[in-house]
């Protein structure tokens, strides 16, 4: 009978032991054996002293954060490197064109995709174009005025002879060599007046880029390179100073057809 009320005794203690164990109190470590007790309070104060690794690398994060000049980049390998654009390496400069083909396929490309380029050109070419006209008419106004002053001058004649007035008819209004003269003048005039335009027009289309008119003076040459000189690395291509008004002639008109409307 003794030794089964021992049993149940101890039955009992241990029931409760393993009870606090599986539902701890809320009120912790009086509950817990020593050992337990002991461990946590020894790491309670080392947790004073000296924090976890994870606690210096969550405060170094915080710290550099707001100092970061933003999120970091996706690194992208070397072998996926996007390729870099040529857009500026693929444009010809002009003032070294020497050939009507590349002249040509420059043109194409450029003057004929941009609007704003063709209405400069074709308010140039008008311009020059308004000018001849009134150049030629000008010129043929002279010459009417000239045969004016012979018809008025017998018109003139008329009148003295038939209210009895003399009349001299040796004395010409202007000979034949003086209204030569005048348009030799006139013409003199109009031409300097054409190389003033031509030297602007030339400025112009240069200053737009256009092949010919934009040409490097090292570019031009006032004779051909010697058999000899063909080919060798170094000679740089060039066109004859002589050609180079032909070849701006072509522009101009090509130019023409181009920006017309």
């Amino acid at each position: 009978m003794a030794s089964d009320q021992y049993s149940s005794s101890d039955l009992t203690s241990v029931l409760k032991t393993l009870s606090s164990l599986a539902n701890p109190s809320p009120q912790g470590p009086s509950n817990m054996p020593n050992h337990i007790i002991h461990h946590q309070t020894k790491s309670t104060d080392n947790d004073l002293y000296e924090p976890p690794e994870s606690m210096h690398q969550g405060s170094s994060y915080l710290n550099t954060g707001p100092l970061a000049a933003g999120p970091p980049q996706p690194s992208i390998p070397n072998g996926n490197m996007p390729p870099a654009t040529k857009q500026t390496s693929d444009i010809v400069d002009s003032s070294t064109i020497t050939t009507w083909p590349a002249a040509l396929r420059y043109v194409m490309r450029t003057v004929s995709q941009n609007e704003e380029l063709q209405r400069k050109i074709r308010r140039l070419i008008q311009s020059q174009h308004n000018h001849e006209k009134q150049w030629w008419q000008g010129r043929e106004t002279l010459v009417e005025k000239q045969r004016a002053r012979v018809e008025k001058k017998k018109e003139l004649d008329v009148v003295l002879r038939s209210v009895g007035a003399p009349v001299d008819t040796t004395k010409e209004v202007s000979t034949v060599e003086e209204n030569q003269a005048e348009l030799k003048n006139y013409d003199a005039k109009v031409y300097k007046a054409s190389i003033q335009m031509a030297e602007a027009l030339t400025l112009e289309l240069r200053t737009l880029g256009i092949p010919f008119f934009s040409i490097r003076q090292s570019f031009i040459s006032d004779r051909s390179p010697k058999g000899d000189q063909l080919g060798q690395s170094g000679n740089q291509p060039t066109v004859l100073r002589s050609d180079l008004s032909a070849f701006q002639r072509r522009m101009l008109e090509l130019l023409q057809d181009l920006c017309k409307e």
